[in-house]
């Protein structure tokens, strides 16, 4: 046999031999829950929190799991609302949270109609509208295009949990995370309890992560490109489109806006976006009425409004002992604001309004929110000095 030959031949075995060592450690790690292995405690009980395709592995679980409750939402629910929770497990045996950070509300839709084609219909559904959606929305024609590659797209991480380089490096990962109580985890329910987020408050303090925050969403609305006909954007094309499919199935939907921080809601006020927001609020209204008058069992609720819990104060600067309660910064509530939210909303007999939240009807919309925001702000000057820095006001004697 010639040397090449040979050489070649040896190459090859070794590389066929790599690659089913990969697989077979993938395999049994499973770094990405997608497989039905076994778990052991201290090698892969414990699920890491992949860096892609999120969207895609919630996808994936859900498909497994056949979920009887379902989270939509953003990274604001994906970190907020906790399936968990017993306001939800009182209502549903496999609730789910699918949500996705970064995602608009049409992928989390054309997730649910995925479910649907595999013969998963949830009934109940919890889902998070979101603002900021609408300061720069994409281009649209007012129509809804369904997904076509769901199943090839599934085809497709399936192979990818097993044999690439990203599969294993998530498998390494998924190893130190047993004996990491800081590490990025994803729960099989699909909460991420953002444990790594615990570490940055106790390496950097609270305040640096709110500081942040408040000055990329200062950046954010002040580049907006408000919508000249909000229903025809694609968050209201796919809000409708999961009514309508609400209907046809039967669900029950409870459509909530985030519960914004004073750092959000004094941006707004401060670029006065008064009449924008009051829009934003009465279309959801509107088009969740129109959906109730047809007969969907939908109700919308107001968590995004002025009051003590959304003022809450933002540790000094050095404090690294200091944990807050409701928010891990500016843009993201805790799970135990979001118990708030999810008790609200599902108990059994609709509360009476708060300034916590309330049923989001076409006359509430109209509400001043602007007007009460600044008056919470004249009684808090160390969030008045908050909002300064992230606008870029010189500080002041």
């Amino acid at each position: 046999m010639a040397p090449r030959t040979r050489f070649a031949r040896i190459w090859l075995l070794t590389l066929l031999l790599a690659m089913g060592l990969a697989v077979a450690f993938n395999r049994l790690i499973d770094p990405w829950g997608l497989h039905d292995g076994p778990r052991f405690e201290g090698v892969n009980a414990v699920k890491i929190r992949p860096e892609r395709l999120l969207g895609e592995l919630k996808l994936s679980r859900a498909l497994r799991r056949a979920p009887d409750a379902l989270i939509l939402g953003n990274s604001r629910a994906d970190i907020g609302l906790d399936p968990s929770d017993p306001a939800l497990t009182a209502l549903a045996a496999r609730p789910f949270n699918m949500a996705e950070p970064g995602a608009a509300l049409t992928s989390q839709v054309r997730y649910l109609e995925t479910l649907l084609e595999a013969g998963i219909r949830p009934r109940l559904l919890v889902v998070g509208v979101e603002l900021f959606d609408a300061l720069n929305p994409p281009d649209g024609d007012g129509k809804w295009y369904p997904r076509t590659d769901a199943w090839q797209r599934q085809r497709t991480v399936m192979t990818q949990s097993l044999i690439t380089l990203a599969a294993t490096t998530d498998s390494v990962r998924t190893l130190y995370a047993q004996r990491d109580r800081f590490a990025a985890t994803l729960r099989d329910d699909g909460f991420n309890p953002l444990h790594d987020y615990v570490a940055l408050a106790a390496r950097d303090g609270y305040r640096a992560l709110f500081r942040q925050r408040a000055a990329e969403n200062v950046k954010r609305i002040r580049g907006r490109h408000w919508p000249q006909d909000l229903p025809a954007t694609e968050d209201f094309v796919a809000l409708r489109r999961l009514l309508d499919i609400a209907g046809e199935h039967g669900m029950r939907v409870e459509v909530m806006t985030y519960p914004y921080h004073m750092h959000i809601l004094g941006a707004l006020a401060r670029e006065r976006m008064d009449r924008e927001v009051s829009d934003w609020k009465r279309v959801v209204a509107d088009t969740v009425a129109a959906a109730a008058a047809r007969g969907v069992q939908v109700r919308a609720w107001d968590f995004s409004l002025p009051g003590a819990d959304r003022a809450e104060a933002v540790p000094a600067a050095g404090d690294r002992r200091t944990i807050t309660r409701g928010y891990w910064e500016g843009g993201h509530f805790k799970a135990t604001l979001g118990a708030r939210m999810l008790a609200r909303a599902l108990a059994p007999v609709t509360p009476p309004d708060d300034d916590f939240g309330r049923l989001l009807t076409p006359a509430a919309a109209a509400a001043d929110w602007a007007g009460e925001t600044r008056r919470v702000l004249a009684a808090r000057p160390d969030l008045q000095r908050d909002l300064d820095t992230a606008f870029g006001v010189p500080a002041t004697e």
